[in-house]
């Protein structure tokens, strides 16, 4: 039988050439489209990280702010800025002409506007004593606060029946103990605030940096902050505070204006948020 032959094809010189051409001006030709799509991509990725970034900076921010002590917050640097007291919690006092019965029955523990007082009656038992802390009633600006004149250090709080001498006649209540205080005003509300924290947010460099100080320490109207806060934010490239202050029958507004830029892509955005902020006394 004759054998046959096994012929195998293959591809010539020319025709790898021909091919390894003709790929590369289709690559040529590709490459353009293909790099838009990436740098798309890459720019749009970095444009929601920048937002998602922005937007947990300034929810942090409101957070802090809602519990700004009422008329308490001004802006700082030109804008740059803003400072403000912390309330870490509050309540209702007892005035002198409250109707509680045979409750809260000692007169010199209510209290009585531009009367040196030195201790106070509160409805409730919840709160605690925290070195540092800080009594305000019926703060009306900045300013007040900053002169002590509704503001004193606290320096603990009992049990209504742990003090003696006399019966209070309730165990609903405390009793905050402080330096002797003149509260000119009267809160509406006959309401308190416990100061723990003075906050100022404030940018350094293309960063905005977030000072505190215990109780109103450093609550001077001043920029305090520096490079070695805490960090709320990097990469911005500009930011500006506005505060109306409202009147006690309506709220404040802080306004931000917040940009960040990326420095990697370039891509810059700008995000804007309105804070209200409680201001009755």
């Amino acid at each position: 039988m004759p054998l046959r032959q096994n012929r195998q094809k293959a591809f010539t010189l020319i025709e790898m050439i021909s091919v390894i051409v003709l790929l590369g001006i289709i690559a040529g030709l590709l490459t353009p489209f293909i790099a838009k799509a990436m740098q798309a991509y890459t720019h749009s990725k970095a444009r929601a990280e920048l937002v998602a970034k922005g937007r947990l900076a300034l929810e942090r921010l409101a957070r802090e702010v809602h519990q700004a002590v009422p008329n308490s917050l001004s802006v700082l640097s030109g804008g740059t800025g803003v400072e403000f007291a912390r309330s870490r919690a509050g309540g209702r006092y007892v005035e002198r002409f409250d109707n509680f019965g045979t409750e809260f029955s000692r007169i010199n523990l209510r209290f009585r506007k531009n009367a040196n007082l030195t201790r106070l009656y509160i409805v409730g038992t919840n709160l605690n004593y925290v070195a540092g802390d800080v009594l305000v009633i019926a703060n009306t600006s900045p300013a007040d606060l900053q002169a002590g004149n509704t503001a004193t250090p606290i320096s603990g709080i009992t049990a209504t029946t742990a003090v003696g001498p006399g019966n209070d006649g309730t165990t609903n209540g405390q009793i905050l103990s402080f330096s002797g205080q003149q509260f000119t005003m009267e809160s509406p509300g006959k309401h308190f605030s416990i100061i723990d924290q003075t906050v100022e947010v404030g940018l350094s460099g293309s960063n905005l940096r977030w000072f505190t100080a215990t109780g109103l320490t450093n609550y001077d109207g001043a920029v305090d902050w520096s490079n070695s806060d805490p960090l709320l934010i990097d990469g911005v490239a500009a930011v500006t505070f506005f505060y109306t202050p409202g009147t006690p029958q309506s709220t404040g507004v802080l306004r931000v204006d917040l940009q960040i830029a990326d420095a990697g892509t370039g891509e810059t955005i700008r995000l804007y948020r309105e804070i209200h902020v409680r201001n009755t006394p």
